[in-house]
């Protein structure tokens, strides 16, 4: 699977689906894309669904992103993160850090989210 980031946006939420392998050089190009597309927004979606490994340069991103959301009363969720990944973020105790959600409603009503308003 080749690596990507691709973008949503629903009101002031961001929606980033990420896949393939976020480590070493790809590190710099995904924090690029997240920090920009993180400003778009007041909360980030972070759908791991197709990412297959994280390194610890990727963990740092998703905490740098965490600061960004939090500095303007937002936050950072994680939707469906493949097996993989998961045992990563509990390894690293991003499960403290950052919900963990089935689907985008739950994200929304996790956040206070009015669905009719926003999308």
């Amino acid at each position: 699977m080749a690596n990507r980031v691709t973008f949503e946006q629903r009101g002031d939420v961001v929606i980033a689906k990420v896949s393939g392998r976020v480590h070493g050089t790809y590190s710099n190009e995904i924090d690029t894309s997240l920090t920009h597309a993180a400003r778009q927004g007041k909360y980030l979606l972070l759908d791991l669904g197709e990412l297959d490994y994280i390194a610890s340069s990727g963990l740092r991103i998703f905490l740098k992103l965490r600061n960004e959301a939090m500095s303007k009363g937002g936050q950072v969720a994680i939707l469906h993160p493949s097996e993989n990944v998961r045992k990563i973020l509990e390894v690293a105790g991003f499960e403290h850090l950052f919900p963990m959600v089935r689907n985008i409603d739950e994200a929304m009503e996790l956040w206070g989210i009015n669905t009719d308003r926003q999308l």
